[in-house]
């Protein structure tokens, strides 16, 4: 049950104190702006990625997993949780010590919600939540009662929110590449540096290539690595691709290098993952280790039926 962090009427909520239950009745919640019922949401889908983390997530003491991210919605430190939770869960998450439950729930809710808000501060998106509803979304998602927003309007508010940021972040991250001394700036927005000048030819965009690279987002995270895709499948050759068959801006970008060059290439998100992929502008770092004609390293596919 390691995946509890972040990111994203109702009158009676049950109550678990140790064997016995109490209903507590509370005012109704109203949600009248845009900022609390996405904070409501927000909230709700942290309580739901902890509740639905394990086998044993129910039973965590409820109330200090409340208390706990309420503790710590915030940029606080809460790295002392870190030595309780080994106590709590174990080196790999895999244990339940329930000498550690109460305290081990309070810093699972406290890292959850100290995730939350420094993911919301680092994309940009404080402004736009109502913390005190996240804190309420939060409470009712716990106990399972969040369902003041229905479920389409709530994957809809969400995945609107964080294109939003997507775009902001992605325009932001393009304006400063294209104040790069020496980069080239093409009209569709394609933005490419050159790092180390390649000393071979160009592929076509029909061409395979064999590349070396690492995918950051304009939030400088990390998303991809060639470099840790072959050691974790144990891959001693580059990586090939088609040029037919990539990221739109990959198949423009890629005829403008040279064979044994090093680049930075920034997509905006229209020749990325488009807007399936969130709106995601895109900076890649890119070795072209080799090139050639189709077929030269990517092995095409038959059709169906074809004998092998």
């Amino acid at each position: 049950m390691r995946k509890w962090l972040y990111m994203l009427p109702v009158a009676m909520i049950l109550f678990a104190c140790g064997n016995e239950e109490e209903v507590v009745e509370e005012e109704p919640l109203v949600l009248e702006s845009a900022s609390d019922r996405l904070g409501y949401v927000l909230g709700a889908l942290n309580a739901q990625s902890i509740m639905s983390s394990g086998t044993r997530s129910a039973e965590l003491n409820k109330e200090k997993l409340i208390e706990g991210f309420n503790m710590n919605l915030n940029n606080k430190d809460c790295s002392e949780c870190d030595e309780i939770l080994i106590k709590f869960l174990g080196p790999y998450y895999q244990d339940f010590d329930t000498t550690y439950l109460d305290k081990g729930s309070e810093c699972i809710g406290r890292q959850s919600g100290n995730g939350f808000y420094r993911d919301m501060n680092r994309m940009g998106g404080l402004k736009n939540v109502n913390l005190e509803m996240v804190k309420a979304g939060f409470k009712h998602g716990i106990y399972k009662t969040d369902t003041l927003i229905e479920e389409g309007e709530r994957r809809q508010m969400v995945g609107d929110f964080i294109m939003g940021l997507n775009v902001i972040a992605g325009d932001k991250m393009l304006e400063k590449a294209a104040k790069i001394p020496g980069v080239q700036v093409f009209d569709n927005g394609v933005i490419l540096a050159t790092l180390e000048e390649g000393k071979g030819g160009s592929p076509t965009a029909m061409d395979d290539v064999q590349v070396e690279y690492i995918l950051t987002n304009a939030f400088g995270d990390t998303i991809q690595s060639s470099f840790v895709l072959k050691q974790m499948q144990n891959l001693t050759e580059p990586l090939s691709f088609n040029l037919t068959g990539v990221y739109p801006g990959w198949t423009f970008a890629l005829p403008k290098m040279k064979k044994g060059g090093k680049y930075r290439l920034y997509l905006p998100w229209q020749l990325g993952q488009g807007e399936q992929g969130g709106k995601e502008s895109l900076c890649f770092y890119i070795e072209l280790l080799n090139f050639g004609p189709a077929g030269s390293y990517v092995k095409p596919e038959l059709p169906m039926g074809s004998p092998q």
